[in-house]
């Protein structure tokens, strides 16, 4: 069994694709993954902290005092942490769900438009409801791509580059 040309790269053609729209919206875009990567540094030095304050409370050798001071300034660094987690997760999940409103809007409108540019015969020939069907799974294959490269793996992958 072969496999046509066009086949071979349709995970290269969709991300091209994604990357076109994705151009028009460059500050949103920015922004979700500028937010996520804040979020994971946050979730990335919590550890950190639980490991000093742990320390902190366990180490007995530089005073009553220093344990305190020590075991506070931990416990507000992680309680620093946490709201930059949360705040910028917020901050990223509101920031996706106008730019894929964006992205899914114009896309329909786009493909409405080319849609309505076909012949009377090719309409006459092809069930208007199996067009829309598929312009609209098309849209939320495009909500869901873009949760899954800017929020999910984001928030996975940000070191890649280190790594490897």
């Amino acid at each position: 069994m072969s496999r046509s040309r066009t086949s071979n790269n349709v995970v290269r053609t969709v991300l091209a694709f994604l990357m076109r729209h994705w151009r028009r919206e460059p500050w949103s875009v920015a922004a979700v993954a500028s937010c996520m990567t804040l979020a994971t540094v946050a979730d990335l030095l919590l550890p950190i902290y639980s490991g000093k304050l742990v320390d902190a409370v366990a180490g007995h050798a530089g005073g009553r005092a220093a344990a305190l001071e020590a075991a506070v300034a931990a416990i507000l660094a992680m309680a620093v942490l946490g709201l930059v987690l949360a705040a910028m997760r917020y901050l990223a999940l509101r920031a996706i769900i106008r730019l894929t409103l964006r992205l899914m809007s114009r896309m329909a409108t786009d493909a409405f438009w080319r849609v309505q540019r076909f012949s009377t015969d090719w309409h006459a020939n092809n069930f208007a409801g199996s067009i829309v069907r598929r312009i609209t799974r098309g849209m939320w294959a495009v909500d869901m791509i873009d949760d899954t490269l800017l929020l999910a793996l984001r928030r996975r992958c940000w070191c890649w580059p280190a790594v490897r």
